[in-house]
């Protein structure tokens, strides 16, 4: 599971970005050499001419040679990436550390380990959260938490997985790089693993009200929480459930992660012993990514570690593979009622699962995931065709198609909103639709489309996260993690068997779909009994291990709590961590290249740096002007109009169309608060792909054809889009409801939240779910046509593109001719006012066991002198007042504050048991703020204004340079000068906004829960109101 940052990270997203700038190490060897050596031609013709790596007798590393206690094994280019891999083995230990080399602005370091479960009790999910609480170097609690003011990371996270724990940080800042190894080195080796910490991450037995000893005993803990509330999401539970039961034998049987009427199984001696098994570093792998200097690591590695330790066998942790069956399985399981589904007669799920091959054999598994691609992506897909287009469902559950993340690789197609009637249809036409894909095979234009876009998605994923992440399973597994990335190679191997061998993915098919006995359908039904049976369950568990307690045991029960309290409000000395200096963080970085000009009367922004071949474009259309009703429509007609071709094109021609050269044209509607004044906003419709550089031609032209030829004709394929859309839409508040919480009280505060959860808030279902009774099919298609036809035009268009310097002038003319042909109409206007809105309380009643909780208040615009040290505060706030009450104290999974670009300020709370106290915890700030817990003085600031950097100074994808500057008006100088005020924040000026914005309630503010109804949250106020999410 996501461990802590995951969803801070979601929440907070940078404001201002930075740029992908070449190292000034990346001269250092002739250009000539390193480009001969590196350049590889592909298929879809994506060349490097960075000068990234040194081959062969030059490079640095020697096989054989020993480097601070580690032997390089085996040194490699790697050209699809533009890096060379360095893998080396610690002598003493046995462990292996993979360094991959590259002249990149961010560096990343992570420490795994094979961390099988054993049973459901969530052991390696816990014992995760305990080495993040404090170390025999660092002895603070939670310095993962306390870091986050201390450091510029731009990642730093931790995650469980199956049958692997993860610790993985990134820096652009060296000195910050080593303070994270250093933290999570001296975490994973010498944690102090507390007892009280078990009770409070783990799972305990508390009173209530941990002062009354005669208050009812319940179940708390943090993970405890987490995975109550993880588990209440169906999509989540049902791909859960089909790991475990189609890989029963061994770990994978288990809910890894812990299942929480499991975990009560635990105990804290289980815990240490198996840290001291598993957490061993002939048990470890350890990744180095980037261009800072590898022997300082590897000599800290060792010095101060490895060399401490003898050599293990780590065999106890490998994984057997599965035991093939003889015959299919079935497997049925409940799931809870969706309230923004449909009918409830309508909202079970059914998947099928097949097991396929070792996860190590990468050729056989790169081309069974190629074969998963064809089978069930797009239009032209067999399972498309036979099981989505016939709209007897919701559409794909989402990890429909190839599974590669455990030891045996498998394969899945599942729906999501079947009806009763129509569960054995699905089983029906699963195994007609792969017989007739073995007897028909593939359409050559679908089979070159695919392998095409999926080779361009790899080769434009190359951050150093997507690296690792490709990795962590198959290196996990003793794989070849470097031939993994060889995908040149592995696309080359793969086009030669299918022109030696026409019948080659029919044989495939035959062998590992059709012929295939280890065969599981699993089914989902919906309960709408559900809450109360997992309360039933927990209840006698819970009376069960009362019955089990000694009076002595009672008593230390009541202790406990009292000394867990005290330890989560003793004060600590986060001095022990090393914290970055002023001097670490001074300078900005440089001004993008790029250019503004106008063509066609466009404004249109072309950025040139280093792409390594690629093209992005950007279209941004002002729709701002667009009546309420069709501005309702707007997300609905960016999810179609992609999708039903063209007046030259059916939309299987075109989908073959588009991947075959380029990425998916994507359409996102976009509500913008100025930056400046915050007394405006615009609408827009933002449309975005890229491709490779020979291919921006093609690009243009299938652009241009989608939008001056989109057709909308096809009625019953609209109907089914539209299904499909609201049942994937409401699928998505489960896992990221602190997103929709904030949305939901940004509405109640100005008319420009409200119209931003409208569009793509929980009011966006109801709306839509509303508005197809309403409508008949041909009157929705009409509206949506006349939404086309008053946004896609020249007049309404700014354009960004993003390109190397060497191509931006051959593509200007495909631009320029692409401009010349969209036309031109009545210009829409460019904004509208900003209203304020009267304080207000929402509650959105979904069926839930934790909820999501926000508060929001109006604020500053962006660029008022007040956003920088309200920002600061925000930090302040998220890490001594918010984290420690909301978190540590009630239980919930996450708490924090931030203020966006939008000029709010916002609390949240994310999977949280006590909505009634959260919300007073959001009320009560001022009132914090004034004890003496809340120590503003200069250090706190400072450390606070190191927190809001790592935000500001966000390394960014090639994509998505200058995306703040055309999308959000945040230009390069509001940047430059908005950091220079982050910097400059005083305490007098924190403690100033403290006393202006927060000592008197706000005027206009909106609080929202989503979860179930509580009789701790009163609805006083005849504004306030409770949703009931219609079926």
């Amino acid at each position: 599971m996501l461990r802590r940052l995951n969803y801070i990270k979601s929440v907070q997203q940078p404001m201002a970005r930075v740029l992908h700038i070449k190292s000034p190490l990346q001269n250092s060897t002739p250009v000539e050499h390193i480009v001969s050596s590196a350049k590889v031609k592909t298929d879809i013709g994506i060349d490097r001419d960075i000068p990234y790596i040194i081959y062969g007798q030059n490079y640095r590393y020697k096989e054989g040679h020993v480097y601070q206690g580690f032997r390089c094994e085996r040194v490699e280019s790697i050209p699809d990436y533009g890096l060379m891999s360095c893998t080396l083995r610690h002598l003493g230990t046995g462990t292996e550390f993979w360094y991959l080399d590259r002249n990149h602005i961010e560096n990343s370091f992570s420490i795994h380990f094979r961390t099988t479960p054993f049973n459901s009790t969530g052991l390696p999910h816990i014992l995760e959260h305990l080495t993040l609480a404090g170390s025999k170097k660092y002895p603070v609690r939670d310095p993962f938490f306390k870091m986050r003011n201390r450091s510029v990371a731009t990642f730093m996270n931790a995650m469980t997985g199956p049958d692997y724990t993860i610790y993985p940080v990134s820096s652009m800042n060296e000195v910050d790089f080593r303070n994270l190894q250093m933290i999570y080195m001296d975490a994973v080796f010498r944690p102090n693993l507390l007892y009280l910490d078990f009770l409070q991450e783990g799972w305990r037995l508390e009173h209530k009200d941990v002062h009354d000893r005669n208050s009812d005993i319940v179940f708390k803990g943090v993970v405890y929480n987490e995975m109550m509330g993880a588990y209440a999401d169906n999509n989540i539970l049902l791909k859960q459930k089909m790991l475990n039961n189609i890989l029963p034998s061994h770990a994978y049987g288990h809910m890894g992660a812990g299942n929480a009427l499991e975990m009560p199984k635990l105990t804290h001696e289980d815990l240490v012993n198996y840290h001291r098994q598993y957490y061993h570093p002939s048990n470890a792998r350890i990744f180095c990514y980037g261009s800072f200097d590898l022997e300082k690591t590897l000599e800290f590695v060792d010095k101060e570690y490895l060399s401490h330790y003898d050599r293990m066998d780590s065999s106890f942790s490998c994984i057997p593979s599965e035991k093939r069956w003889s015959e299919p399985r079935r497997v049925c399981i409940q799931g809870r009622p969706d309230t923004m589904g449909p009918s409830i007669d309508r909202q079970n799920q059914i998947a099928i699962g097949l097991l396929l091959c070792d996860i190590t054999d990468i050729q056989e598994n790169f081309e069974l995931k190629i074969l998963a691609e064809l089978l069930i992506r797009g239009p032209n897909s067999p399972f498309y065709k036979s099981m989505v287009e016939p709209n007897f469902s919701g559409g794909y559950i989402r990890w429909t198609g190839h599974v590669p993340n455990r030891k045996d690789t498998y394969f899945t197609v599942g729906l999501q909103h079947v009806s009763e009637d129509d569960l054995e249809l699905f089983e029906e036409l699963f195994d007609n639709t792969l017989h007739k894909a073995s007897i028909e095979g593939f359409d050559s234009q679908h089979i070159e489309s695919v392998l095409c876009n999926y080779e361009l998605t790899l080769k434009q994923q190359s951050e150093c996260r997507h690296l690792l992440y490709k990795s962590i399973v198959l290196w996990n597994h003793d794989g070849d993690v470097v031939s993994n990335l060889r995908i040149s190679e592995l696309f080359s191997k793969l086009r030669n068997k299918l022109k030696d061998n026409p019948n080659y993915f029919k044989q495939k098919i035959e062998k590992y779909y059709i012929n295939n006995p280890h065969k599981l359908i699993i089914t989902m039904r919906p309960n709408e009994c559900q809450e109360i049976e997992r309360q039933l369950s927990e209840s006698k568990l819970l009376l069960k291990k009362l019955k089990e307690t000694s009076d002595e045991e009672f008593e230390q029960i009541y202790e406990n709590g009292l000394k867990l309290e005290a330890f989560q409000k003793a004060p600590q000395d986060i001095e022990v961590l090393p914290c970055l200096s002023i001097n670490d963080v001074q300078k900005p970085f440089p001004r993008p290249k790029m250019n503004e000009l106008t063509l066609r009367s466009v404004p249109t922004l072309i950025s040139h740096e280093p792409l390594a071949g690629i093209t992005y474009l950007n279209c941004m259309f002002n729709t701002t002007g667009l009546s309420l009703n069709d501005s309702m429509l707007l997300p609905l007609f960016c999810s179609v109009v992609s999708e039903m071709g063209t007046s030259n094109h059916d939309y299987r021609q075109f989908d073959n169309l588009v991947r075959s050269k380029m990425a998916r044209i994507v359409f996102t509607p976009k509500v913008v608060e100025s930056v400046t004044d915050g007394k405006s906003y615009h609408l827009g419709l933002l449309m975005k792909t890229y491709a490779v550089d020979k291919n921006v031609d093609l690009m243009f032209r299938l652009c241009e054809e989608l939008l001056l030829n989109f057709r909308l004709d096809d009625t019953d394929r609209l109907k089914m889009l539209i299904k499909n859309y609201i049942s994937k839409f409401s699928l998505n508040v489960r896992s990221n409801g602190h997103l929709y919480a904030m949305m939901g009280s940004s509405a109640l505060v100005t008319n420009a939240g409200r119209l931003k959860s409208l569009l793509t808030g929980v009011d966006h279902v109801d709306y839509m779910k509303k508005y197809v009774k309403e409508n008949s099919i041909e009157a929705i298609r009409d509206s949506l046509k006349s939404i086309g036809s008053k946004v896609f035009s020249r007049n309404n268009l700014r354009v960004a593109i993003n390109t190397s310097e060497k191509t931006v002038s051959s593509i200007l003319g495909n631009y320029e001719r692409f401009l010349t042909h969209l036309p031109t109409q009545h210009q829409m206007i460019n904004t509208k006012e900003i209203f304020l809105q009267e304080p207000s309380f929402r509650h959105y009643n979904l069926d839930m066991p934790l909820n999501f909780c926000s508060k929001t208040i109006f604020a500053v615009p962006y660029v008022h002198e007040d956003h920088a040290a309200l920002r600061v505060l925000a930090k302040i706030l998220t890490a001594k007042y918010l984290l420690p009450v909301v978190r540590e104290q009630n239980g919930a999974y996450g708490a924090g504050a931030k203020i966006g670009f939008d000029g709010l300020f916002n609390f949240f709370s994310y999977r949280d048991p006590h909505s009634a106290k959260t919300i007073e915890v959001f009320d009560k700030t001022y009132e914090w703020l004034q004890t003496g817990n809340c120590k503003i003085d200069q250090q706190a600031v400072f450390e606070a204004k190191l927190a809001v950097l790592q935000l500001v100074d966000w390394p960014i994808a090639p994509g998505e340079i200058n995306s703040d500057s055309f999308v959000l008006g945040a230009t390069y100088d509001i940047y430059f000068n908005y950091r220079a005020r982050v910097l400059a924040v005083t305490v007098n000026e924190v403690l100033n906004v403290i006393e202006k914005y927060f000592k008197n309630e706000s005027k206009h503010f909106g609080k929202c829960v989503i979860g179930r109804k509580s009789v701790e949250i009163e609805v006083d106020d005849e504004s306030d109101e409770t949703s009931e999410m219609s079926n």
